[in-house]
């Protein structure tokens, strides 16, 4: 079946390539094709995206509450799923069922001669690891590692907005710029594009990202004033 979608997703490309006679015109094309075909599926996802969102401040609330509690922490959390009707695995069985196609588009793109000896910026699109001299003697290469990673970058910031998991992601712009300069530009190519479409669907279906507000933590309670009598004594 594997072989099946990479042979299906080969000709798709190839005839994009036939219409644009471009192969980085027909991987954009052909990205987009799998984007609007797996749209219902991310649909799904970002919706259940959302609703997690919408409840981001009252689970900081709740672990600020029961943070010496974590047992508690973890009823209250399932209690506040239940009544806001919201599956926390929701966005996971959409994005399991796209993986079989992005795998096969990840080593179909990955086949050696693929791409005819076609070049981008001086670089033949199959090539991996990227040769220094080529990279030296063509000095817009670099605008492919710095989209992957700021797209990369962009994509996480509007998506995670729990500050603990944006700093595990942290590092990930960094090596998603690495690795585009390992593995064949053509692949590149196809992971600035889906980037850049996901960032549209997310604002198709969610809307911009707005910051997590949170209520500020409650202030113990003021100690109570002490009443002077006349005679200059305190009335407690």
């Amino acid at each position: 079946m594997f072989d099946a979608i990479v042979t299906l997703l080969q000709s798709v490309l190839q005839a994009f390539h036939g219409v644009t006679q471009n192969y980085v015109m027909a991987i954009v094309l052909l990205t987009i094709a799998i984007k609007l075909v797996l749209h219902p599926l991310t649909r799904k996802q970002l919706g259940s995206m959302k609703a997690m969102q919408a409840l981001a401040p009252q689970m900081e609330v709740l672990r600020r509450k029961y943070k010496e509690d974590p047992k508690q922490l973890n009823v209250e959390v399932m209690n506040l799923y239940r009544a806001n009707k919201v599956n926390p695995l929701g966005g996971c069985l959409p994005l399991l069922l796209q993986l079989p196609v992005l795998y096969a588009l990840f080593a179909l793109l990955r086949k050696p001669g693929l791409f005819g000896g076609e070049t981008l910026f001086g670089l033949p699109l199959e090539a991996q690891p990227w040769p220094v001299q080529v990279i030296l003697d063509h000095p817009l290469l670099i605008l492919i590692p710095v989209l992957s990673g700021l797209t990369t970058y962009y994509q996480q910031k509007m998506s995670i907005t729990d500050p603990q998991q944006a700093k595990m992601f942290i590092f990930m712009p960094i090596m998603i710029a690495w690795f585009s300069t390992q593995f064949p530009l053509g692949l590149s190519v196809y992971w600035i594009s889906s980037t850049v479409a996901y960032i549209v669907e997310y604002f198709i279906v969610v809307g911009p990202p707005r910051p997590v507000k949170v209520a500020p933590p409650r202030q113990p309670a003021a100690a109570t004033k002490t009443k002077r009598r006349p005679g200059g004594g305190d009335d407690r």
